[in-house]
């Protein structure tokens, strides 16, 4: 089966990304642009939102933190505890065990897309230990942290004309991006990074 996993879509880190201080309705937005991406790039995949688990009960997922403004089918979605409380990951820096979030999708796995937070973090962990068991796995970066510096327009505000909803025209987004920036030279640079970890996109 075709699954995504969706690390970690909670307020906490909403919070942080998009600034505590914004209006409600702003932050409910964000979200509701990420969810948008998300099912019209994934439609035909089975989604599995991972969460960080109940304090008293580590089978149990913390559904009190999701992100606020993200709509969760409860009929055909799946929606999984990662085995860490959020509170003994931040105070005791404790990680989920990635191959048990793996095993959270339906098996056998015939692609798997990770996307949430964060992707230098948590999302490369998972992604890594996937490709390590030789599944077919790939991170969308626009649905990682990035998405919140992506998504804003010139005035700061949410847009969904700033996201492609098709990935590859968004990757086509990103390489004339880089070359602007940095020139041919930080494309390649940026290019062998991705080379050395197959769990990216190819830019």
């Amino acid at each position: 089966m075709k699954s995504v996993l969706v690390l970690y879509p909670i307020q906490p880190y909403a919070d942080v990304l998009i600034g505590a201080n914004e209006a409600p309705e702003i932050k409910i937005k964000y979200a509701q642009i990420y969810q948008h991406i998300l099912s019209k790039r994934y439609f035909s995949f089975r989604l599995i939102w991972v969460m960080f688990s109940e304090s008293q009960s580590m089978d149990k997922p913390d559904i009190s933190q999701l992100w606020q403004g993200i709509s969760i089918d409860e009929k055909n979605d799946i929606v999984g505890a990662c085995g860490v409380s959020f509170n003994d990951h931040c105070r005791d820096k404790l990680y989920p065990n990635s191959e048990s979030i793996v095993k959270l999708c339906p098996q056998p796995i015939e692609e798997l897309i990770i996307v949430g937070f964060h992707f230098w973090d948590c999302v490369e962990k998972v992604a890594k230990c996937a490709h390590e068991q030789g599944i077919n796995v790939l991170v969308d970066d626009d649905l990682t942290e990035f998405f919140f510096y992506q998504v804003r327009d010139r005035k700061g505000f949410p847009s969904l004309k700033n996201i492609p909803l098709l990935r590859e025209k968004s990757i086509e987004k990103n390489r004339k991006q880089f070359i602007k920036s940095g020139g041919s030279r930080s494309l390649e640079r940026v290019r062998q990074v991705r080379k050395e970890k197959p769990w990216l996109f190819p830019i």
